[in-house]
């Protein structure tokens, strides 16, 4: 099993107190203190760059035995650089040379400048987890979790039996210079790289083991892919109570009140436009999809994805006319239509 988010994951300095983390509108917070969550942090990229590159093919051969099967992904689907079983010198020498490159080493001091421990982040974790167990008592949670440097290729993976990876290349704050790297690359876009700091790191992890919790949308109108999201949010939301609205819906400050005060209005488009129940991905890619806005869609201050939002509160209000309905239960709920009549989703006026 090896799922991953290349760039599309991203994260976003907190805006003070603007954007209260808790409300009283959301599920009690349940006693999980009692709860086992055993969690493991590997630093592989430490291991991969204290390498001995003058006798780099035994170096790496205890690298793969260290890390039996990580070593072998970030081989050949991370690098891209072939299989340690079978490597030939030239595809020796090219992972050779990723982990002797300046550019790739100065990143890697970078990271661990930024990253000297996890500590914050396995605290963190460690308490989504919790939740986590305690609302999907049937499904493993991860127990494993590797660092990584994936030189900009990806954010966050989960793989194996539950085990996450994070690259930590893809958290390094808004000091770091993303753009000289690869100017113009779209995964450097102002919109995405404002939010690569650590302070998504967590609620990254989390979004991938929710992909594949729930899998992919049960069909590919507007609604079914809104209403999809909008579960995996309120999960999200459930797993990381403290986080602030701007870190769970992946907005600024200024974007997340445009949604708060325009959701009736975003609600109403949908249906004069006849998109709810549109298939067209075209017409509605910017709408459950990373974006810089909304537009030509929406109006140009409108985020990316504001129909994950409308998602996000049709879940929401569904599960508040539920509450017998255990959260673990929205794996069952398949029928954004039903979801969305059970619901009774009326946006109030602001």
């Amino acid at each position: 099993m090896l799922q991953y988010s290349k760039q599309s994951l991203t994260i976003f300095i907190f805006f003070g107190l603007l954007l209260a983390a808790c409300t009283d509108d959301k599920r009690p917070l349940p006693d999980v203190s009692d709860i086992e969550t055993p969690l493991t942090i590997l630093r592989f990229e430490q291991d991969l760059f204290s390498l001995d590159t003058l006798d780099f093919a035994n170096s790496i051969a205890g690298l793969a035995t260290k890390y039996p099967e990580f070593a072998e992904l970030f081989s050949t689907s991370i690098l891209e650089a072939g299989s340690l079983a079978s490597m030939s010198p030239e595809q020796l020498d090219y992972f050779r040379g990723f982990v002797t490159s300046p550019v790739y080493r100065a990143v890697y001091d970078t990271t661990q400048m930024i990253f000297p421990d996890l500590a914050d982040t396995e605290k963190e974790l460690q308490q989504a987890l919790r939740y986590f167990r305690y609302y999907f008592p049937e499904i493993e949670a991860p127990q494993r979790l590797i660092t990584f440097n994936s030189a900009f290729n990806y954010a966050s993976i989960i793989f194996g039996e539950n085990d996450l990876g994070v690259s930590l290349d893809m958290f390094l704050g808004p000091n770091f210079d993303y753009q000289k790297y690869s100017p113009g690359a779209a995964i450097f876009s102002n919109y995405l790289v404002r939010t690569y700091n650590k302070d998504y790191l967590t609620s990254s992890l989390l979004r991938v083991l929710l992909d594949d919790v729930f899998g992919s949308a049960p069909g590919t109108r507007l609604l079914d892919e809104m209403v999809h999201r909008g579960k995996k949010l309120y999960v999200l939301e459930q797993l990381l109570p403290e986080v602030t609205d701007t870190v769970i819906f992946k907005t600024t400050a200024t974007q997340q009140e445009w949604l708060v005060e325009n959701e009736r209005n975003l609600w109403s488009h949908f249906l004069t436009e006849d998109l709810l129940y549109n298939s067209r991905f075209q017409d509605i890619r910017k709408l459950i999809e990373p974006s810089p806005n909304g537009s030509p869609v929406l109006p140009e201050d409108s985020p990316g994805e504001s129909a994950n939002y409308v998602g996000y509160q049709i879940v929401k209000q569904f599960m508040e006319r539920h509450p017998e309905i255990p959260l673990s239960d929205l794996l069952v709920y398949q029928d954004a239509q039903e979801i969305l009549e059970q619901s009774r989703y009326k946006p109030s006026r602001k």
